[in-house]
């Protein structure tokens, strides 16, 4: 049985993690939407403090779910989708090895 090193499954970890969130995910949902936006555009789809959004976009910046950069004062932050997919094809390629009902 192959075992999955520990770095790859603390990443896999904080993926999963990052996806586990509903606001996490109404975030993605937005920017998948919207593209490019900074903590205030975000926030205002939301009745949560700017510090709280930027908690979460933390969260999944981490995860490399989304990426950001600075301009200026503000960070802009958008959908990473590359990133995303290789995790899910990840993920995938791990449970191909499973041994499912054996």
């Amino acid at each position: 049985m192959q075992s999955i090193d520990l770095k790859d499954l603390k990443s896999v970890t904080r993926f999963l993690t990052a996806f586990g969130d509903p606001i996490r995910i109404q975030i993605l949902t937005l920017l998948g939407k919207d593209g490019r936006s900074n903590v205030g555009e975000i926030a205002s789809h939301f009745e949560l403090s700017r510090p709280a959004i930027s908690h979460h976009l933390k969260v999944l910046r981490d995860a490399n779910i989304v990426d950001s950069q600075k301009i200026g004062q503000e960070v802009y932050y958008w959908f990473a989708g590359d990133s995303v997919v290789a995790s899910f094809r990840t993920l995938a390629d791990m449970a191909e090895t499973f041994r499912c009902g054996e």
